[in-house]
């Protein structure tokens, strides 16, 4: 059985390398103030700082210093394995490079400090630290197997002995892991029953003192934001942002803040997390979409208004965080990451969010969130080519059948079912599916579709639904679905939605 716990702090002199022992090993933690003090300033002054500690008849101890930087996860990992296989272990050099690039890269992307990494090698055992001097502590998240994001401790934790944070207060934190060499390699069901009771592993904080606050504070609003979308939008945007730190660190053709994105990312996730979290104290959540969807969507406010206290130099950080996912946004739509792109109204509400508040911050008056129901979002979508799918079973099928691809982009429909909606087919192909969407539904839509592409999860996958469909004169339609994924020749993923009226096309008003 895996350990997967919290460690103990201690205090380590780095002249006289103390070891403290937690549960049979050697734990390494430095956390004094003037160490903390001294390697910031090795930050600052740019180079990698390398020093390594050896103790006689005793573990083989590495300590090495990075700058936060993209280039950072590589280097680390090269350090490791360099250790291994020094000391005749290099068969468990991949087990143990996927784990500090794991650890490495959480660090790059969201302490924004010096990153200080302990290794510490003995004849039977491996622990591996890597300390940072931001106190925020991970957060566990959960997500399916075909996530492209947030399966990293899980990873750790499926591919080592044992891994655990701990928390040096306001001083920062360690994340560690452990690999024990006399233990069996695991077969192919006790790595996947590891990866999914990773969830079980827990962190021991020690409250941090309270940081002082930014001089200058300015009152920011923002109106009507969608909480459903920006739940899914918040998803997509980590995925990104982890996708684009991966890629920096092999490539240096794009220029971003990587630091500032991400300081903008949480300021505006927090807030909305704790409104959301309070609105349903108040029981004032609601689900957005139809009685008996089986899309779990969170009971929550449609929409919340949130009152924001900004730094004023804070504009800088949503630019950067605009600038990063453009990058993202391209680099993905090129193929180059795993994540996929962003819908658009994705796209959209992150650029509102961070609009308004560079805009307020120079007194401009605030604005709501406009809403999707707009042509924009019925017709543009990312530049990608289409998937290799034939579509000459949608064509030519007597049924109503629409296929869509993974930008929501509709790539055929049957006659009949486009006759019955009011269109050609010529003139719904290249057009995006909330273009058959009635308004009130297509946030949620859009968010569940995004979660889907993010984190796998499929809840309405090959479920019969009765859902309203939007005629082209704009009233519904009442449809009985059943939408399934096929399988294209390439990565893209192609979804077949069969619908079939439940009334005549010919209806008017609205089916609610």
């Amino acid at each position: 059985m895996k350990r997967v716990e919290a460690g103990r702090t201690g205090t380590v002199d780095l002249k006289n390398v103390e070891t403290i022992r937690s549960v049979g090993l050697q734990h390494l933690a430095l956390i004094t103030h003037h160490e903390m003090v001294a390697q910031e300033q090795v930050r600052l002054g740019g180079p990698l700082s390398m020093v390594e500690l050896s103790v006689t008849n005793g573990p083989v101890r590495h300590h090495a210093t990075f700058e936060p930087a993209p280039s950072s996860v590589g280097q680390a990992r090269r350090v490791l394995q360099e250790v291994l296989a020094e000391a005749g272990k290099a068969d468990w050099a991949d087990a143990a490079s996927l784990a500090v690039s794991e650890l490495v890269t959480n660090a790059v992307l969201h302490a924004h400090t010096t990153i200080e990494l302990q290794i510490e090698l003995g004849p039977d055992c491996l622990r591996v630290e890597v300390c940072d001097f931001n106190p925020v502590l991970p957060l566990e998240r959960s997500y399916d197997m075909q996530a492209t994001t947030g399966r990293g401790m899980a990873l750790v934790a499926a591919m080592t002995s044992g891994c655990g944070v701990v928390s040096l207060g306001s001083r920062g934190k360690v994340v560690w892991f452990e690999l024990a060499f006399h233990e069996p390699e695991q077969s192919e069901d006790e790595l996947l029953a590891a990866w999914d009771d990773a969830a079980d592993w827990d962190m021991q904080s020690i409250e941090p003192d309270e940081p002082e606050p930014p001089s200058v504070f300015s009152s920011v609003e923002l109106l009507q934001v969608p909480a459903v979308l920006w739940l899914a939008a918040r998803q997509h945007h980590d995925a990104l942002l982890r996708e684009l730190m991966l890629y920096l660190a092999e490539h240096a053709d794009v220029g971003v803040d990587l630091a500032g994105a991400d300081l903008a990312r949480g300021t505006v996730s927090t807030s909305v997390i704790g409104a959301l979290e309070q609105a349903t104290i108040d029981g004032a959540g609601s689900v957005a979409l139809p009685h008996g969807h089986p899309s779990p969507m969170p009971w929550i406010p449609q929409a919340v208004d949130l009152a924001l206290a900004v730094p004023q130099e804070a504009g800088l950080a949503f630019a950067a965080l605009q600038d990063a996912l453009d990058a993202g946004e391209r680099l993905a739509a090129a193929d180059k990451l795993l994540v996929r792109p962003g819908l658009p109204e994705i796209v959209a509400v992150r650029d509102w969010v961070c609009e308004q508040i560079q805009s307020q911050l120079l007194g401009v008056p605030a604005t709501p969130w406009p809403g999707t129901a707009q042509e924009r979002f019925e017709t543009s979508a990312h530049e990608r080519s289409d998937p290799e799918w034939d579509l000459s079973a949608v064509l030519s099928t007597g049924r109503g059948v629409v296929a869509a691809d993974d930008a929501n982009r509709i790539i055929g429909i049957s006659e009949r079912l486009a006759a019955q909606l009011g269109w050609t087919v010529e003139e719904l192909v290249g057009r995006r599916v909330v273009t058959l969407i009635p308004p009130v539904l297509r946030e949620a839509h859009v968010a569940g579709f995004t979660r889907h592409l993010t984190t796998g999860e499929a809840h309405a996958l090959g479920v019969p639904l009765t859902l309203p469909v939007l005629h082209a004169d704009g009233h519904e339609i009442l449809c009985r679905f059943l939408v399934e994924r096929a399988a294209p020749r390439d990565r893209r993923a192609v979804y077949l939605a069969w619908i079939d009226p439940l009334e005549p096309a010919t209806a008017t008003g609205s089916v609610g």
